[in-house]
Order: C-alpha cells, then sequence, then structure tokens
C-alpha cells in the first residue's frame, strides 16, 4: 500500500531542502534527532507507507520538524477524506487537458468559416465583373480632366516665367536710363 501523495511529496522536498541547507546528511539528521534513518527518508519523500501506524508517522513528522525549525502542519495521508480533497485542489490547478478534445468541432467550424471569409473577400465575383465598366467610364472622362488640369498648370507656369523674364528686362532697362555719367573735362584724352 503506497501511502504517498502529490502534495506529502512537495511537504518531504520541504524537509529535505531545509536539511540541505544546513548542510547535513541524512545520517547526520538521523542521528542528531535519534529518529530511524528509514524514516527519515519516508518523511522526506513524502512516502508514510514505511511506518507502522498513523501515530508514529506523526510523531515523527513533529520531532524532525521542530529539529529543522520548519512551520509544516502534518498532511493527513491516512486519511482518504482529505487525500481526495487535495487531489481535487491539485487537479483544479492544472489546466484542463480534455478543452481541445470538447472543443474540437467548434474550432474546427471557425477556422472553416474563417477561411470561407477569406475567400470570399478575395475573390468576389460581382466586384470583379463591375470592375471593367467602371474603370471604362474612369478611363474615359479622367483623361479628358487631367488633361486639361495640365494645359492649365502649363500655362499658368509659362506665364509666371514670362512675368518674370519681363521684370528682368525693364529692371535692367531702368537701371542703364538712370545711369548718370558725367565726363570729367580735366582729364586727359588720349
Amino acid at each position: 500500500m503506497s501511502l504517498k501523495s502529490a502534495h506529502t511529496g512537495k511537504v518531504g522536498k520541504a524537509f529535505k531542502n531545509a536539511r540541505i541547507l544546513r548542510s547535513m546528511t541524512i545520517e547526520e539528521a538521523s542521528h542528531q534527532t535519534l529518529i530511524n534513518i528509514e524514516y527519515v527518508k519516508a518523511i522526506e519523500s513524502g512516502d508514510y507507507a514505511v511506518f507502522p501506524a498513523r501515530m508514529f508517522a506523526v510523531k515523527y513528522f513533529e520531532k524532525y520538524a521542530k529539529f529543522l525549525n520548519l512551520d509544516i502542519g502534518f498532511f493527513d495521508i491516512y486519511n482518504a477524506d482529505v487525500v481526495a480533497t487535495a487531489d481535487k485542489e491539485l487537479q483544479s490547478d492544472l489546466p484542463d487537458p480534455s478543452f481541445l478534445k470538447k472543443n474540437l468541432i467548434y474550432i474546427f467550424c471557425m477556422c472553416f468559416f474563417l477561411l470561407l471569409l477569406i475567400f470570399f473577400i478575395f475573390n468576389d465575383t460581382d466586384d470583379l465583373e463591375k470592375m471593367p465598366e467602371t474603370q471604362s467610364k474612369e478611363s474615359t472622362i479622367q483623361p479628358l480632366v487631367t488633361e486639361s488640369k495640365i494645359k492649365e498648370v502649363i500655362n499658368q507656369d509659362i506665364n509666371s516665367i514670362h512675368d518674370e523674364i519681363n521684370n528682368f528686362f525693364i529692371q535692367d532697362k531702368l537701371d542703364s536710363v538712370q545711369l548718370d555719367v558725367n565726363v570729367d573735362s580735366l582729364e586727359p584724352e588720349a
């Protein structure tokens, strides 16, 4: 008969870690506490099958916990109700492994509808049929509109360049007209 559970295994690890932190071997702990080495091993492994009765397991557990200065209560592995409750708590902490199995049909349906949606978005036949009609209408109207806009912009640019050139020549002409030349008569002519 096995008197070990996941909970007693965790408690046993706590005992083992506390003993290792004190740099003690199992033999040294057994000798100092005057507890049989097999009982110390059983407490650290979490398997209480080696104890002759529940009372022995509880008393040696408390004695070893006091020696290592651990504040851990005895998990009553001998009581089936306590073990069942602890197992349920452990199972509730773990994720449900059957979630995927239970919801496989829903997941498959969602993926199928998602693929259909993607297919119809990219391959909508109505849009493909309407597309050449709208493109042909736009292609006849748009060149006329853009051609007239281009001509208008070009004419504006040409006019602005003409204005700049004319302003430059007028300014240059004014500069030459305002030039006042005085000839000094005292200079010898060469």
